[in-house]
């Protein structure tokens, strides 16, 4: 883990594969030198803020892992790491 993760090393908890899977993406990628944990941070916090601003008063619907998920892709498209439209496409139904 990187130095500045506050995660819980030794049991990350997961509902899902694909939870596990973004998990580990954010943070080989940024230990292998593509971005800073810094820059992930900053995004993650930027994703549940604005989910927070939509919807004052905590209503249902929070999923930690999709506001980790929304911060990936932001880093992953601000560092040039993946062109967005090409993300768009994979993610679209």
């Amino acid at each position: 883990m990187h130095a500045s993760c506050v995660t819980d090393t030794d049991a990350p908890a997961f509902d899902a594969e694909w939870q596990r899977r973004a998990f580990g993406v954010a943070v080989a990628l940024s230990e292998f030198g593509h971005y800073p944990w810094e820059a992930f941070q900053r995004e993650l916090i930027a994703a549940i803020g604005a989910w927070e601003a939509e919807r004052p008063g905590r209503p249902s619907g929070w999923r930690y892992y999709d506001h980790w998920l929304a911060a990936l892709e932001h880093v992953l498209i601000s560092h040039s790491l993946v062109d967005e439209g090409e993300l768009r496409a994979l993610t679209q139904p």
